[in-house]
């Protein structure tokens, strides 16, 4: 009988790939990572359910989100299906405000707008208009982000042919919401 081993930068390490990994996106509004990958038993339900189907397995086994794939419609029903006490609580997200991540959206400049290249796909999925163009000082204009008025539903990410749009944690990401 053989031992699986639980700790994945072990298996990294046996890969040759001890480098650090950068924080994957869970699933929204979880209390805190350390206390996902503590809980969660990898049943996959909420990769079931997911209607936008942007939910995948990382090389741990555990739910992580893809918005290459599509955006998330905030439709909750990954947090229906869990039975873990995974996830913060309706009433507290909608009392004080708390986005899905704590991450920030973030344009690279592969933006084909920042090289001059009219595009503005980016802005145009987005439902909320937090991503917006203006002229600056080129003749073609360019994208900011408005990070109060995002909503990180991820249709920007997935749209942009260039994936130079991406939602990257704060690395305060432990902090386990109360």
């Amino acid at each position: 009988m053989t031992k699986s081993l639980e700790n994945p930068s072990r298996r990294r390490l046996f890969r040759g790939k001890l480098t650090q990994q950068p924080p994957l996106l869970r699933l929204p509004w979880i209390k805190s990572e350390s206390s996902f990958t503590e809980l969660c038993n990898q049943c996959g339900d909420c990769i079931t359910a997911c209607e936008s189907k942007i939910i995948e397995t990382d090389e741990s086994g555990f739910p992580s989100i893809d918005f290459s794939k599509d955006e998330c419609t905030f439709c909750g029903k990954c947090q229906e299906v869990c039975h873990q006490p995974l996830f913060l609580d309706k009433e507290s997200i909608a009392t004080n405000n708390i986005k899905p991540w704590p991450a920030s959206l973030e344009i690279s400049n592969q933006c084909l707008a920042q090289n001059n290249i009219l595009c503005q796909s980016c802005q145009d999925v987005c439902d909320t208009r937090a991503i917006t163009f203006s002229y600056k000082t080129s003749s073609i204009p360019q994208p900011s982000v408005n990070l109060t008025d995002c909503n990180q539903c991820g249709a920007c990410i997935s749209t942009c042919p260039q994936q130079a749009i991406t939602l990257t944690l704060d690395n305060q990401f432990e902090v386990t919401h109360a």
